[in-house]
């Protein structure tokens, strides 16, 4: 069996980028990063924004019909923050090579102990926002734990559209935004049937299958660099 793929004609190629859904040029002024311990890359060009993981890629104009957008300018401001300290995040990798670590640069920022730092809202704002992407939205599968954070996802999106859309006659706060949210989900999940989603296991299994999904995100993400 031959595995080695021919290299394409030009016109070929022409053909394949017409019919592309995206192309992300690589310019001079690409910038990127990818972080080894969250199995995170980030890449921004002039015209777009793309957050990689071993899973999926969301790919985000510069610009959308209400003006700049945001996504952009938050993935393109970390990349930013992360190249500008990226002496202070280096890890080795399994093979020697050099990569960078989501863990040291988060540590890095909250070292300076300024909450007001504009580095550190940035990045601690685009943190939050970037943890959705790993949640179980992404992810579904026919189990029981799986079918479950599937449903609680609904759940909560729905409970969330409920509030945001309805009528505050007397306005809104934070904190009864969460006070109606609990209730909304209660509401919603009263006549669901118990039942056990997740087995027993101990901490040490956890901290486990955790890295053993980091080395094979890394694998993924060498084989990769490997065919660039």
């Amino acid at each position: 069996m031959n595995t080695t793929q021919k290299k394409l004609t030009a016109k070929q190629m022409e053909r394949r980028l017409e019919k592309a859904i995206i192309h992300v040029d690589r310019t001079k002024d690409t910038k990127e990063i990818y972080f080894d311990d969250k199995g995170l890359r980030l890449v921004v060009s002039e015209d777009y924004a793309v957050i990689a993981t071993g899973y999926h890629r969301h790919v985000f104009n510069n610009f959308t019909a209400s003006g700049v957008s945001r996504p952009y300018l938050y993935v393109q401001s970390f990349v930013d923050v992360a190249l500008s300290h990226k002496d202070d995040i280096v890890v080795e990798r399994a093979d020697g090579s050099k990569g960078y670590s989501y863990g040291k640069l988060m540590a890095v920022l909250k070292e300076k102990g300024d909450e007001n730092d504009k580095e550190y809202i940035i990045c601690h704002y685009a943190d939050m926002w970037f943890f959705t992407i790993f949640q179980n939205l992404y992810t579904i599968g026919e189990n029981a734990s799986e079918a479950f954070l599937v449903y609680l996802s609904y759940v909560c999106g729905l409970s969330r559209n409920m509030i945001t859309l309805a009528e505050h006659k007397d306005g809104l706060t934070n904190k009864g935004f969460v006070a109606e949210f609990i209730e909304k989900v209660k509401e919603l999940t009263d006549g669901i049937e118990e039942r056990t989603i997740f087995d027993a296991r101990s901490d040490k299994k956890v901290i486990e299958e955790n890295i053993s999904a980091i080395n094979d995100t890394e694998m993924e993400e060498m084989l990769n660099e490997s065919k660039d």
